[in-house]
């Protein structure tokens, strides 16, 4: 059959939209409208092929109850449409009700009658990328000629078709890697988590045409997902919608599975949401994950009049998912550094305080040879000493170490301090100077922390040298005459542990070659890189090789040597000295 005027008039117009820049969905409805119009039939459709599963969905659809149409699948070799695509060869049905392979579902779900229709397949380098069909000629019947007509027609449709397609999908991934840059923006143009997941929200709103947009993380303490940010919830809703994990909801289930989901009618999923009163059955949700673990769900509902919900809108939700979970975890990471740093400057602070706290100037001391130093094992140590002037004759020395270490015991180190202080100033006798704290220290220590003191008050007229113990068992005099070192011991328990206890009360008198030198455990054991302390025996060889120097060259030797002994291996304990001896 030759083709009329008009046929090469339709066929020419479809060639020209080959390499037209025209939306897919504007193609295909004018390949309908022009197949329809050129067969002067009633009605006709496009379907289109999922290359995944071969089933084949309504893209467009002119005539009769078209509009219903497009929410329909067919499925793979179903019906007549079925056939052609699979067999890429046309089929003539004149009489539907004489056809058994008419799927007669379509007319069913439409309410239209279906009379006799013609297909004709969409082909791309031999592959069936849809099918073409028209419905109900208004002359009687479809003959060969019509599929010579329909199927030249189809032909050049195709690559209209094919080319759209590909024209969309390039300026699809260029969209989207605007999408991404713009989000990838918004993490750096403000650090506030509610500002920025609120403007990607509003981002995400405008790329998928749809109302609702939800971003949620999961609060592990609640087991449940929270709502960070979104568009178009009712406010009063914001703040109170949490999304336990065990319950049914579609986002429980997208953050335990860790895959997406998608429906255009979610009733017919089985699936309902009434606390936030869908007004449309659409609905996809994607994981938000972090190092490819979910840690929250980002969906989307409400679309726009005309929008319908596909695997490649869900494939980009996924990716700006992926974003949305890189903003997630620079937003922590940078919230931790500013909790970070707010720390570091409270120990700064702190380590301040203790070092201002610890006497370093012994000038005015001038009737002894006195020397003291700490080395903390954290930032900020347990250890302390002090020595203070009680009256002209009299100074008070004192050695403590808290249990455990950093923050809490450098705290607890300067409650104790303070308050064997203010007691020593009203009280004479040691023992009662650790009594009293006791009491006090008790009451604060609801921790369970403690502290070891030895506290001593030297009589600088007489040079009796009266002390308390207080679980503190590393305190020695080295009487310099004989060469012997001798432990300073005395009965008592760390302060903070009972309410109640008492201390016993120890003197002895000194001499000018005597020295006097308090350590904490630090100095004992000191490990070196054999794991090895130490000792005491290190220590007894300082002492007898400088224990008749000033209390600065001994303090001095011992540091250096236990830093030697300790090969660069960090201290486990603070180290604190006092050494003092008469002048």
């Amino acid at each position: 059959m030759a083709l009329g005027l008009q046929d090469l008039e339709a066929i020419l117009d479809i060639s020209q939209k080959i390499n037209s820049l025209a939306k897919p969905k504007d193609i295909l409805q004018d390949i309908a409208l022009y197949a329809a119009r050129l067969l002067n039939a009633e009605g006709a459709s496009i379907l289109l092929v999922d290359q995944e599963t071969g089933n084949l969905h309504f893209e467009v659809a002119f005539g009769i109850s078209s509009d219903k149409l497009l929410s329909l699948v067919v499925p793979k070799g179903k019906g007549i449409a079925g056939q052609v695509a699979q067999s890429k060869h046309y089929r003539i049905v004149n009489d539907t009700s004489q056809e058994k392979d008419f799927y007669s579902g379509v007319d069913r779900m439409t309410q239209m009658q279906t009379r006799n229709l013609i297909a004709v397949p969409l082909l791309r380098n031999d592959i069936a990328i849809g099918v073409l069909e028209v419905v109900n000629a208004k002359d009687g019947g479809f003959d060969e000629e019509d599929v010579l007509l329909l199927q030249s027609f189809a032909n050049q449709a195709a690559i209209a078709i094919w080319n759209a397609f590909l024209y969309q999908e390039i300026k699809d991934r260029a969209k989207e890697m605007e999408y991404l840059y713009r989000i990838s923006n918004l993490t750096t143009s403000s650090f506030n988590p509610k500002d920025v997941f609120f403007q990607i929200a509003s981002l995400i709103r405008d790329v998928f045409e749809s109302e609702r947009v939800s971003i949620m993380f999961l609060d592990e303490k609640k087991n449940s997902l929270v709502l960070v940010a979104g568009t178009g919830i009712d406010e009063n809703l914001t703040e109170k919608v949490q999304i336990p994990l065990e319950s049914d909801r579609i986002s429980a289930m997208v953050m335990k599975k860790n895959r997406a989901f998608f429906t255009n009618n979610i009733e017919q999923q089985g699936l309902k949401n009434k606390r936030l009163r869908y007004q449309k059955g659409a609905f996809m949700a994607v994981p938000i994950r972090s190092k490819n673990i979910p840690v929250g769900v980002l969906s989307v509902s409400e679309p726009r009049e005309g929008v319908v919900y596909s695997l490649d809108k869900v494939k980009l939700l996924q990716t700006i998912a992926s974003q949305v979970g890189y903003t997630h975890d620079t937003l922590k990471i940078y919230q931790e550094r500013i909790e970070h740093e707010k720390l570091r400057r409270e120990i700064d602070i702190l380590r301040m305080l203790q070092n201002a706290l610890l006497i370093k100037d012994f000038t005015r001391f001038s009737k002894l040879s006195l020397a003291a130093r700490m080395t903390p094992a954290e930032v900020v140590g347990g250890d302390f000493y002090d020595v203070f002037e009680l009256d002209e004759k009299h100074i008070g020395f004192v050695i403590g170490d808290v249990s455990g270490k950093g923050l809490p015991a450098s705290l607890f180190m300067a409650v104790s301090r303070s308050v064997l202080k203010a007691y020593a100033y009203q009280l004479r006798e040691p023992s009662e100077v650790l009594s009293m704290a006791n009491h006090i220290l008790y009451d604060d220590s609801r921790v369970g922390m403690f502290v070891t003191v030895f506290y001593g008050v030297l009589d600088l007229e007489s040079c009796e040298f009266r002390y308390a113990n207080a679980g503190h068992n590393m305190q020695y005099v080295y009487r310099g005459q004989t060469n012997q070192i001798h432990l300073l011991s005395g009965r008592g328990i760390p302060l903070g542990i009972q309410p109640k206890t008492e201390f016993e009360a120890q003197s002895l008198i000194l001499t000018p070659h005597d020295l006097v030198f308090l350590v904490t455990d630090g100095v004992l054991e000191a490990n070196n890189q054999n794991g090895m302390e130490f000792g005491f025996g290190n220590l007894k060889r300082v002492v007898e090789s400088y224990g008749n120097m000033s209390a600065s060259a001994f303090v001095q030797a011992l540091f250096r040597e236990v830093e030697e002994w300790s090969e660069g291996v960090a201290p486990w304990d603070d180290i604190t000295v006092l050494a003092f001896k008469l002048a």
